[in-house]
């Protein structure tokens, strides 16, 4: 169920992703609807996520700078822009100790294992390779940029990325859980996500 939602919380940046070559403008203004409402939703059950929350601020941004002041240069870097952004709120909530995929598993874990050593080093290492899934992505929009490379490999190579930061996130917490028993007999273990 919390990959469902994480999945989900993603859902503004696919929009942009699959509708952005297409029609760009109607990627962005889909994108902030469905941040907004999944904003919205979170603040009215106090319960803001960091991922959620910094979509709903980037697309805001976004919109008003294309469709407002007509700031084509962040459509000819979005690519870059998303991957970043990504990349920041991953690496920012590692940094700040709160990493972005802990607020997705403490729905489906009982509470007395949120602040166990076991369950906050799965959302760790869970939340640092989604970092590392954007800062790859990151690295391929640089590549793009700097040789004009539009083969559709570079182009998607996200999605490759994507899929394999989204299959550790499904497996690495009953991995990880096996081989760190003396955790899970002192109590902490649980599902992270």
């Amino acid at each position: 169920m919390a990959m469902l939602r994480l999945v989900v919380s993603f859902l503004p940046w696919i929009i942009l992703a699959v509708l952005g070559n297409r029609s760009f403008f109607l990627s962005i203004v889909v994108a902030l609807a469905v941040s907004a409402v999944a904003t919205g939703r979170q603040i009215i059950g106090r319960n803001l996520k960091i991922l959620d929350t910094v979509t709903f601020v980037f697309f805001l941004f976004v919109a008003v700078g294309v469709i407002g002041f007509r700031w084509m240069l962040l459509a000819i870097y979005m690519s870059l822009l998303v991957n970043v952004t990504l990349t920041a709120i991953a690496w920012g909530s590692l940094l700040a100790g709160m990493p972005f995929t802990i607020q997705y598993a403490r729905e489906q874990v009982a509470p007395e294992f949120w602040h166990t050593p076991l369950f906050i080093r799965i959302n760790q290492y869970i939340t640092a390779v989604w970092g590392l899934d954007f800062f790859l992505a990151a690295l391929v929009s640089i590549y793009r940029h700097a040789t004009g490379d539009a083969s559709l490999v570079s182009q998607y190579a996200w999605v490759l990325f994507s899929v394999g930061a989204a299959l550790f996130t499904v497996r690495f917490p009953d991995w990880y859980r096996a081989r760190a028993p003396r955790h899970a007999e002192s109590g902490s273990g649980g599902t992270a996500l």
